[in-house]
């Protein structure tokens, strides 16, 4: 183990979903329930990893400040979709890390992105309506070099799904109303 991450658990699953493909897939989903003015409870499905169904129960709460209608009691929705962006790639750079034996004894990642709010409540049909640039900086110390961490970052942002999520065109679909 290093930084915390099993090596050789990781070289098993990959060698096991190169022989398997439809073991890679890995399934999400959520159910959002409106709680009343601008609240809405999320709650995690269980995760399906190819074959292999994963109990989760994690629920939380989304909410707005103030000024948009809410009692600044919960993290907006941009708070989440910026720490799920976070998540995943600060797994992905501690793992790549790990895998080129770098130790690490911190990282952090610190994601910024300014929202025009007159976009969202149609002042300006002219205002975009989501973020134009999400920038992030990782602050890293370790036995690496400046060379390596940039090396890793490009990895990230190549690899990373959330990163990808964000960068690359999604088809969204409504199922049904």
């Amino acid at each position: 183990m290093l930084n915390g991450i099993n090596l050789d658990g990781l070289e098993q699953y990959v060698a096991l979903i190169t022989e398997k493909p439809k073991e890679a897939i890995s399934s999400y989903g959520i159910t959002a329930k409106w709680l009343g003015g601008v609240n809405t409870e999320i709650t995690t499905h269980n995760q399906m990893v190819g074959s292999k169904e994963i109990e989760k129960h994690f629920k939380f709460t989304i909410g707005e400040p103030e000024e948009l209608l809410g009692n600044n009691g919960y993290p907006t929705p941009q708070d989440y979709l910026l720490g799920g962006l976070a998540g995943c790639m600060m797994v992905g750079f501690v793992a790549e890390a790990t895998s080129k034996q770098i130790k690490l004894e911190s990282v952090e990642l610190i994601i910024t992105g300014d929202l025009n709010l007159r976009g969202f409540l149609k002042v300006d049909k002219d205002a975009p309506i989501g973020f134009d640039e999400i920038q992030f900086i990782y602050n890293v110390k370790g036995d690496g070099t400046q060379e390596d961490y940039d090396a890793i970052i490009k990895n990230v942002q190549q690899f990373s799904p959330n990163y990808r999520t964000i960068t690359d065109q999604v088809k969204l679909s409504v199922l049904k109303v």
